[in-house]
């Protein structure tokens, strides 16, 4: 017995060993810092009734351009933090922050689904509010995406069938979550349709999409409901929307769409086209069909990612109700043959658009699964198509990226081995120069082995950069970030 516990503990001294070999094989630093290269700030019409684009939702505003003039990293002697909302699942996909700059976010786990304000510095939790438990993991609803409205309030659609508000009230043990404004909508929502979003319009009027094929809107004066129904067959929506002062852009698992209200109230749409789905789902996406929320191109344009086969194309549109001639400015095929898919919005930067590779991907974690690839492709001036500016084909994204316009650097959030049968690789933090696609630099954040089992897994949510300069992401068990301790 003696020898068998001396045995067992040479053994485990050993695996130790190896462990301690393998995470020293991931470097917390790659490549060299790059002073910042300022670029001209881009304002979207402000949204009057919500707070600035740059900090009031996920994608940036309304128009879904994941876009800030907030300075990002540069790679100075990084810090990171990982806050844990659940050892298995504690997804967090929206992070926005309140005037304050503290973090809010929605942790969606297995047990319930929560909503947190956060130290943007420490992640610690400074007030946090329970939020009716989902009924399944198969779709957006529940809270995940979320809006911050003019009054610094937090409006979603909790999975009780209603359109809530919640604001902060300062107790005089600090902060804490109060629910502002509820409305119900359960009488105009059939059995399982879920409600993915709630944005308000120009007027006030809060319109929300449904995980089946309803959307609708509460009528801000009279609180009268309206809906309608998608008319194809199997017709679904999936994602968010974006809104300009002309009315709400939709996209369905089969074609775009320009919703306004008419003059009864009745809702409308005043033109739809529709789009290369493709054959089947893609390995990588959460449903059929685009899995992009529609992206706003200057005052006239719409972009998307279709579904398309054998490429995913990068589809922009004219968004007047009336035009001459066709809608469709440019359809551009994206990433390699057979292996191509995007399940996010569109980051956009004047007439420019930046898209990554989600083919492949596994929401429940496994990095080593995704395709590579992201992509540069800028509309004309004229409006007489598109070009793609750069191609990164080796460049491998698990995020939404983010544009710093005070950095002029794009941030992903990816995983990175030395060699492709090492144990454990990197999550980091990396930096692309947006005039070339270049990666010029990574900042660990934490060793991890990039499968099922690991805790800092992608759900492709954006990189978002807070009002501190630290860029944060939402992973599958909580939040990240990265800060550099000095510029």
């Amino acid at each position: 017995m003696k020898y068998l516990k001396i045995s067992l503990a040479v053994i485990g001294v050993v695996a130790l060993l190896s462990t301690v070999r393998a995470w020293r094989n991931v470097p917390a630093s790659m490549g060299a810092i790059r002073a910042a290269r300022p670029m001209a700030a881009m304002s979207q019409p402000p949204h009057p009734r919500l707070a600035e684009s740059e900090r009031s939702s996920m994608h940036g505003g309304s128009y879904n351009w994941d876009l800030n003039s907030y300075p990002g990293p540069l790679g100075h002697d990084t810090h990171t933090a990982h806050r844990a909302f659940s050892s298995l699942v504690g997804v967090a996909p929206n992070i926005a922050f309140d005037a304050a700059g503290r973090l809010i976010t929605v942790s969606l786990q297995l047990t319930g689904i929560e909503l947190h304000l956060l130290d943007p510095e420490t992640l610690e939790t400074l007030a946090v509010a329970e939020l009716p438990p989902k009924a399944s993991f198969g779709d957006n609803s529940g809270g995940g995406y979320f809006h911050l409205d003019d009054r610094d309030r937090v409006l979603l659609a909790p999975s009780d069938d209603t359109l809530t508000i919640y604001e902060v009230v300062e107790g005089e043990q600090g902060p804490e979550w109060r629910i502002a404004e509820s409305h119900d909508v359960s009488q105009v929502l059939a059995e399982g349709f879920n409600i993915h979003d709630v944005i308000p319009d120009w007027t006030g009027n809060l319109w929300f999409v449904t995980s089946g094929n309803l959307l609708g809107y509460r009528d801000v004066r009279t609180g009268e409901l309206f809906t309608y129904r998608l008319g194809g067959d199997g017709e679904v929506i999936q994602n968010s929307f974006a809104v300009d002062e002309k009315g709400l852009y939709v996209v369905s698992t089969d074609a775009l769409y320009h919703f306004k209200t008419g003059p009864g109230g009745e809702i409308e749409y005043t033109w739809r086209e529709d789009y290369d789905n493709g054959e089947v789902q893609k390995p990588g996406t959460l449903s059929h069909g685009s899995g992009t929320s529609p992206t706003l191109i200057g005052d006239d344009l719409v972009a998307i990612a279709d579904d398309g086969h054998p490429f995913t194309h990068v589809m922009v549109y004219k968004r007047a109700e009336q035009i001459e001639g066709d809608r469709v400015v440019c359809k551009v095929p994206i990433f390699e043959e057979g292996r191509s898919a995007t399940e996010n919005s569109l980051m956009v930067y004047g007439n420019a658009m930046v898209v990554q590779n989600d083919f492949g991907h596994v929401f429940e974690g496994n990095a080593l699964e995704t395709s590579p690839g992201i992509v540069r492709i800028d509309v004309r001036e004229d409006r007489s198509g598109c070009d793609v500016v750069w191609y990164n084909p080796e460049m491998l994204s698990q995020s939404l990226p983010r544009l710093s316009t005070a950095t002029g650097l794009l941030y992903f959030y990816t995983f990175k081995k030395q060699a492709p049968d090492d144990l454990f690789g990197g999550w980091y933090l990396t930096a692309v120069d947006f005039d070339t696609g270049e990666e010029l630099w990574d900042r660990l954040i934490s060793p991890g082995t990039g499968t099922i089992v690991d805790p800092l897994s992608s759900v492709t949510a954006p990189v978002v950069l807070g009002p501190n300069g630290a860029a944060y992401v939402g992973i599958r068990t909580g939040v990240v970030m990265a800060k550099d301790r000095r510029s």
